[in-house]
């Protein structure tokens, strides 16, 4: 079996990584542009991350070493209510998570691929040959063709194969944020929090994650409600000063409902995104490759299943970091008419309409985030307190 993976991201490495360590007698290539680069926002993560990093026998110590990584307990969200309050969400049993310097993540995870003798081609991807079954039969470069058996779409929001190749459907979720301005400030690397910072601002909220020698931050916000410029005098009124942002990005929240079409699986971004808040993106992709390893070629309707459970698992996502939204806040449009402008998910509006908001979530089977987390909402929003 010959596997390519299309993109050099987190989401392209863990991939290759992950799919060595549970396929080891097949060959891999990753097709990864240095021209092209990486996004490199995606700085959290969640505990499943130190589960595939044993998976695929990496230390995590060894973050801490090349990726300037910390130690994340949670989240903590500030001023969600608008009255300048904090609320915590900490992982439960004592369980811990990563932040790290997501470029120097992509460059670390490269060379242990390398070492593992994972093939790496430095080009671009001019054309896609499909056979007369739809499958993708070979990938056109500037350095040949690329001859594979499976493919794994990690192109990030360029969405090469499952976006422009298959045309695959598109869900949109009903989430006002579409824009973010990252940008970094510096920090001493001692005594930093053991946690991500959520900033509710009056458009969206701003992240604040530390790593060593930094913070990674961004202002994730509605572009409907407000310009670039107006967002850029937001953050420097909240932080008393200027900042530097070397790029801005556009983001659709949503997923394709076809991740895995033919011979092809997106992964990551590729497959969709929602946005920043609770560092979902990562998790996902865990949940994805492990399902990937449990399915292929061991159940009959592989491709559907996997499809159904994904979608099931970006459902329960989206209810989840929907529900943040629901607060106290009414100083601005988006805010107040949060409801109102965005329906509610449908998992999410049976609990909001519950009589007996707990024994409701216990009779879900969410696939992600267990009850310990929705009480910790819950506990810092006080919308529905008669409820517990």
């Amino acid at each position: 079996m010959n596997f390519i993976i299309l993109g050099g991201g987190t989401a392209g490495w863990l991939t290759a990584l992950y799919i060595n360590k549970h396929f080891p007698q097949d060959s891999i290539t990753v097709v990864a542009s240095s021209e092209i680069g990486i996004l490199g926002a995606g700085e959290g993560t969640t505990p499943p991350f130190i589960d595939l990093l044993k998976d695929i026998g990496i230390d995590e110590t060894e973050l801490f070493k090349h990726c300037k990584a910390t130690i994340k307990t949670g989240i903590k969200f500030t001023n969600w209510n608008g009255t300048k309050d904090e609320y915590f969400h900490n992982f439960s049993d004592g369980l811990y998570a990563l932040h790290f310097d997501a470029r120097l993540l992509a460059k670390y995870l490269q060379d242990q691929a390398v070492s593992l003798g994972i093939r790496i081609l430095d080009t671009e991807v001019t054309d896609v040959v499909l056979d007369q079954n739809k499958n993708i039969s070979l990938l056109v470069t500037d350095f040949g063709n690329i001859q594979g058996d499976f493919f794994f779409d990690c192109s990030g929001f360029n969405r090469l194969l499952i976006g422009k190749i298959y045309n695959s459907v598109w869900q949109s979720y009903p989430m006002p944020c579409k824009r973010a301005i990252p940008f970094f400030l510096p920090n001493s690397g001692i005594n930093l929090p053991e946690y991500t910072e959520s900033i509710a601002l009056k458009y969206g909220w701003l992240w604040k994650i530390p790593v060593q020698g930094r913070y990674g931050c961004g202002y994730v916000f509605d572009s409907a409600m407000t310009t670039d410029e107006q967002a850029r005098e937001e953050i420097i009124k909240y932080l008393g000063h200027d900042f530097v942002s070397p790029t801005t990005f556009n983001f659709q929240a949503g997923s394709y409902k076809h991740s895995w079409t033919n011979n092809c699986l997106a992964i990551g971004l590729s497959a969709g995104f929602i946005e920043p808040l609770e560092a979902t993106s990562i998790w996902v992709q865990i949940l994805s490759l492990r399902l990937f390893v449990e399915l292929y070629n061991k159940h009959p309707k592989a491709i559907e299943k996997y499809n159904h459970d994904i979608d099931e698992i970006n459902n329960d996502v989206l209810s989840f970091l929907y529900y943040h939204y629901i607060t106290n806040r009414t100083d601005t449009l988006f805010w107040k008419n949060f409801k109102t402008n965005n329906q509610i998910p449908k998992k999410l509006e049976i609990l909001l309409n519950s009589k007996n908001f707990y024994n409701i979530l216990k009779s879900f089977d969410f696939r992600i985030f267990e009850e310990h987390s929705w009480k910790s909402i819950l506990n810092g929003i006080p919308l529905l307190v008669d409820n517990k």
